[in-house]
C-alpha cells in the first residue's frame, strides 16, 4: 500500500510522494510510480539537491505530511480541546 511521507512541491504543484533510502541518496516515488511499478524518475541527494531521470533540476523542495501525527492527537484528546486548537492556530500560506 502507498503511503505517503512528503509532498513534492514546484511552483505549481504538490505531489505526495515516498520517500525510499537508496545508495546516493533518496528515491522519491509518487503513486502512480508505485502502482506501475516503475523506477522512481525523482531522488534527491544530500549535498547535490534534486535530480530527474539523473538530470539535477531546481524549484523542488520537500515538505513532510503531518496526517499521522494529526490523527494520533485526534484520536487522544477529547473535541472541545481540538476546536480551541483550530482556532489559536494560524492559517499557513504561500
Amino acid at each position: 500500500m502507498f503511503q505517503p511521507t512528503h509532498l513534492l512541491v514546484s511552483r505549481t504543484r504538490q505531489t505526495p510522494v515516498q520517500i525510499i533510502p537508496a545508495e546516493h541518496g533518496f528515491k522519491i516515488i509518487t503513486e502512480s510510480e508505485w502502482q506501475r511499478g516503475s523506477e522512481p524518475a525523482f531522488e534527491i541527494r544530500s549535498k547535490q539537491g534534486f535530480f530527474c531521470q539523473g538530470i539535477s533540476v531546481v524549484g523542488y523542495s520537500l515538505q513532510p505530511i503531518e496526517i499521522a501525527a494529526q490523527a494520533e492527537v485526534t484520536a487522544n484528546q477529547p473535541a472541545n480541546q481540538l476546536a480551541n486548537q483550530s482556532a489559536n492556530q494560524p492559517a499557513i500560506s504561500a
